[in-house]
């Protein structure tokens, strides 16, 4: 049954907060867009590990039969990327290493590289086994140490100055494995070259809330959109066994989620819209709180903004960058097929914030889509507010019912 739609005034709510703690450095996820292309131009030295394992010119230390070998499964970029497969029979701890040389040029200042690895076996509770980076003979990077908020089975860029170490002057560069009942590890995108592109600091939380969705008293204030032929997720009201607590300590009463009790179905797709919201200069930060547990790298949901309605949609780049890209050839996700998405499992209810000063003097609706292939469900993606905000004070938007509706008939009138 088409959900009814219900105007919820959810207006200025005073909030005060202190800027996010903001991780500095390299290691942080990245959209697509910012991280580096093959041919990128900041990149002097660069192994995607396309033809073998180790490349041709490197060397490998193999104390194991399980050592550094091709992988296919989902490489960061290109067909291949390098893993090293825990030993199953448990004959002994591994030990296994693929190592280059190279000279370094001028503007030469990070060796930056996409890992993933286990953080339940790598971290926690486990800690059987590790990842490492060594330049010379030293550590200057391992994946329990230095990874940050590692997630499971997802690719994320991490990067180390090389300030320490002059032009001129040959690396000896070692990418590593060690570690006993493990679980995989694997390395692709090695570059050597200019950092580039610095991370922006997040735009929120913010000191001033404009406009507040919240999803404890905004009884149904969406819209669902159709994008796909699959069953439809979205719900609204009393989730069941998610966390309490979302963001800044604040009990989950009610919430936008893909199903509320149990899991969502194969082959979902659908977007829950809500807006119009209008974007000035003091108010242009989106923020969203929101939990999530989905099947990795299969299934997914992301942000989209709209400036006509619905009839088009951008999607629009989280500070910390999305999970990953749901790009299989043979599970194809309803609605976010070959987009970044977040995907993967969240222990507790995160915040992302949206830069939306492009569209400054313009009204846009903002879009939550989610999709499934046909197989393997999850929990999946549970929204507990959606809001705009800045750090200066600027008047509270106000929204008609009959703006609502006319905003309403038009969408689906263009779909």
């Amino acid at each position: 049954m088409k959900r009814a739609l219900i105007l919820c005034v959810c207006l200025l709510l005073v909030a005060t907060a202190a800027q996010a703690d903001h991780k500095p450095g390299w290691n942080a996820k990245r959209a697509t867009e910012v991280m580096r292309s093959i041919g990128d131009p900041h990149r002097d030295y660069f192994e995607g590990f396309e033809i073998s394992v180790p490349p041709p010119g490197w060397t490998a230390i193999v104390n194991n039969t399980y050592t550094w070998e091709v992988g296919t499964y989902s490489p960061f970029e290109g067909l291949q990327n390098a893993v090293c497969y825990y030993d199953g029979t448990y004959s002994g701890p591994q030990d296994e290493w693929i190592c280059f040389e190279y000279t370094l040029e001028a503007g030469d200042d990070c060796l930056c590289f996409q890992v993933y690895g286990s953080p339940y076996w790598a971290i926690d509770p486990y800690q059987n086994y590790n990842i490492h980076v060594k330049i010379n003979g030293s550590e200057v990077w391992n994946y329990v140490d230095d990874s940050v908020d590692p997630v499971m089975w997802q690719w994320q860029e991490s990067c180390v100055s090389l300030d320490a170490y002059s032009p001129g002057q040959t690396l000896d560069i070692c990418l590593g494995y060690t570690g006993y009942d493990g679980a995989e590890g694997a390395f692709d995108a090695i570059f050597i070259g200019d950092c580039g592109i610095t991370p922006p600091e997040p735009c929120c939380p913010f000191d001033v809330v404009c406009v507040d969705k919240h999803f404890n008293t905004c009884d149904q204030d969406y819209f669902p959109i159709p994008c796909g032929v699959g069953p439809i997720p979205w719900e609204y009201g009393v989730p069941v066994g998610i966390p309490g607590v979302s963001c800044d300590d604040v009990p989950v009463t009610h919430v936008l989620a893909t199903i509320l009790n149990g899991d969502y179905p194969v082959a979902a797709g659908q977007g829950a819209v809500v807006g119009p919201f209008d974007i000035t200069a003091e108010c242009s930060c989106l923020e969203i709180c929101h939990f999530y547990d989905i099947e990795p790298g299969y299934d997914g949901g992301n942000v989209k903004v709209s400036t006509d309605g619905g009839a088009t949609w951008t999607l629009v780049y989280p500070f910390r960058g999305y999970d990953d890209i749901l790009d299989s050839t043979s599970f194809q996700a309803e609605c976010v097929w070959m987009e970044e998405v977040f995907t993967g499992h969240q222990t507790e209810f995160v915040r992302d914030c949206f830069d939306l000063s492009d569209y400054i003097g313009q009204t846009v609706h903002v879009g939550l889509f989610f999709g499934a292939d046909g197989s393997v469900t999850y929990p999946g993606w549970y929204v507990k507010w959606i809001r705009l905000g800045g750090d200066e004070m600027s008047p509270v938007q106000q929204s008609t019912w009959g703006k609502i509706k006319s905003n309403f008939r038009s969408m689906f009138r263009k779909n």
